[in-house]
């Protein structure tokens, strides 16, 4: 029996605050829920869109007072789409080091193995901020999801991780 998805769209214009990323959290999976995805695909996809959040918090370019994060998310029978947007320096090396991660991760059999080959190399360096990498690993495994992006016109990074209707999450 194929379940048949409720098509809904929503759109929000969201602070770069971390409390307000962490406040989504609950009405994302409900939404997600109310489409009709099950529980751990609900789960997943409030996780992909919270980890696309923080890292739209910690990479974006925030100089003005008034800059936001964009997320949209498109629920269909086919797919769901959770797309964040950011404004951006324009440094081609952070560019071509986002693709780079993401050819990296294409690079393995399965999302599972660059999650772990990313955790061994985490765990294998002393502790320092910055970039782990881990969050794209865990949406790619976890939510199995397939991420992309691109730089808009207006100088905003908009990455984007779809999950495909059907593919099983246990």
């Amino acid at each position: 029996m194929t379940r048949r998805l409720q098509h809904k769209r929503i759109e929000k214009r969201l602070p770069p605050d971390w409390e307000a990323a962490k406040r989504e959290w609950a009405p994302l999976k409900a939404f997600f829920a109310e489409c009709g995805l099950d529980a751990n695909e609900a789960y997943a996809m409030a996780m992909t869109a919270s980890e696309l959040l923080e890292n739209a918090i910690k990479y974006g370019t925030w100089t003005k007072d008034d800059e936001f994060i964009s997320l949209a998310i498109e629920v269909s029978s086919r797919a769901v789409v959770v797309e964040v947007e950011n404004p951006v320096v324009d440094d081609p090396a952070a560019v071509r080091q986002l693709d780079d991660r993401i050819q990296w991760m294409r690079g393995f059999q399965s999302p599972f193995q660059a999650y772990v080959e990313r955790l061994k190399q985490v765990s294998s360096q002393s502790y320092q901020e910055g970039e782990s990498g881990l969050g794209l690993c865990r949406i790619a495994y976890e939510a199995r999801c397939l991420l992309d992006f691109y730089v808009t016109g207006s100088g905003r990074l908009a990455m984007s991780a779809v999950y495909q209707v059907g593919v099983s999450l246990s």
